[in-house]
């Protein structure tokens, strides 16, 4: 098995709601990822202060968003960096999200991380692309194991999590991911438990 090669080929996954696949720069996809990239409550628990960039240029962010999107998920991935599907519904091809595998680690850990468009929360459909992705994880790429970090004031990612087969590892107070601090739960998932599932 080449880990590498899906850097270079990203397979689009199929589940019962959803098809799984990688952001193209077609009006569609800009127009429906616009809808959770730029909803604050949103990307808010990606990482990302949006409060401090709209004070720092608002009108420009939001005229290079949906292109930044795009030309970053392809850099990121093209570099090897990380594995990025929409979810986009088969019952109407609206895309609603996103669900990403990066930081590799010697070819055997990686972190998962997923957004939602607000109006399709509590549905399923993270919990849904979340097993497909946590299935291609251990049963494709061979990872040994699977981690995600959940803000804490963030208790349905919390559960997405748990329902996934996630455990809660520990606490980080006050750390760093993206642009933001603050304090956040390591789930993490064996390959041995993934299995037992």
């Amino acid at each position: 098995m080449n880990f590498y090669k899906y850097f270079h080929s990203l397979p689009e996954i199929e589940t019962n709601n959803l098809l799984l696949r990688q952001i193209t720069n077609s009006k569609s996809d800009g127009r429906d990822s616009l809808e959770f990239i730029n909803d604050y409550s949103v990307s808010r628990f990606w990482g990302i202060d949006d409060e401090k960039r709209n004070r720092e240029n608002n009108r420009l962010i939001k005229k290079i968003r949906k292109d930044f999107h795009y030309h970053e998920t392809m850099k990121e991935y093209k570099a090897g960096n990380e594995l990025a599907w929409l979810m986009q519904l088969k019952d109407n091809n609206k895309v609603i999200g996103e669900i990403i595998l990066y930081d590799f680690l010697l070819e055997k850990q990686a972190d998962m991380g997923y957004r939602l468009n607000k109006n399709y929360w509590g549905k399923g459909y993270a919990t849904e692309a979340g097993h497909a992705i946590v299935g291609f994880a251990f049963d494709t790429l061979k990872l040994d194991r699977l981690q995600i970090r959940c803000f804490r004031n963030n208790p349905a990612s919390v559960r997405v999590a748990q329902k996934l087969g996630f455990k809660q590892e520990g606490l980080i107070r006050n750390g760093a991911i993206l642009d933001v601090m603050t304090d956040y739960y390591i789930m993490g998932l064996l390959r041995d438990e993934y299995e037992r599932i």
